[in-house]
């Protein structure tokens, strides 16, 4: 219903049904994402329509893309959506429940990590993009649809035009690929 108001909203024809294409072709992919930072189903269509009315501006942008970085670029999107909506929805609970006697300083662990643990982290999240950088093309979006976008085998077989049964077997391959490039560093 509300989907119906945001497409009435563009003018051009062409990009209405572009749009609306791509609402009926990426509406499980965003539901999967939005609830999986949510964990909230009452609020998963609203974000998903706003993500909708983001893209309206980019509908140049997303008939440039190849089919990969469309899905990219609109699960990013709602992705985005999703977590400013969580943020928003814990600082207002903070503001509700905290009153002037609580001092929950007291029972947060401390999680400050230390400037070392800081230093190896981005070491290692450096080499691992350069690792992922020397990649083919479809192994870095078979690697990103899985671990990144989480979605299961079947989404990405019917995303990048791969049967099913092969995708296993391909995400195996990618990752040994990728791990023999972090080896190499290693050894170097």
């Amino acid at each position: 219903k509300d989907m119906l108001l945001i497409l009435a909203a563009i003018e051009d024809e062409n990009d209405r049904d572009f749009l609306s294409q791509l609402y009926e072709q990426y509406y499980p992919v965003m539901k999967k994402k939005a609830y999986a930072i949510t964990h909230d189903y009452n609020v998963v269509d609203d974000l998903i329509n706003d993500a909708f009315i983001k893209l309206i501006d980019k509908i140049s942008i997303l008939r440039s893309l190849d089919c990969c970085k469309r899905a990219s670029y609109i699960v990013h999107t709602v992705r985005n959506i999703s977590l400013n909506y969580v943020k928003r929805r814990e600082a207002n609970n903070k503001k509700r429940f905290l009153g002037k006697e609580d001092d929950v300083l007291d029972s947060l662990p401390d999680t400050a990590a230390t400037a070392e643990d800081s230093y190896m982290r981005r070491e290692e999240s450096r080499e691992l993009g350069e690792a992922i950088s020397r990649l083919s093309e479809r192994d870095r979006d078979l690697l990103y649809n899985k671990y990144n976008l989480e979605l299961s085998n079947g989404e990405i077989s019917e995303l990048m035009d791969i049967p099913v049964d092969n995708i296993r077997q391909y995400l195996v391959l990618a990752r040994r690929r990728a791990w023999k490039i972090l080896n190499e560093k290693d050894i170097e």
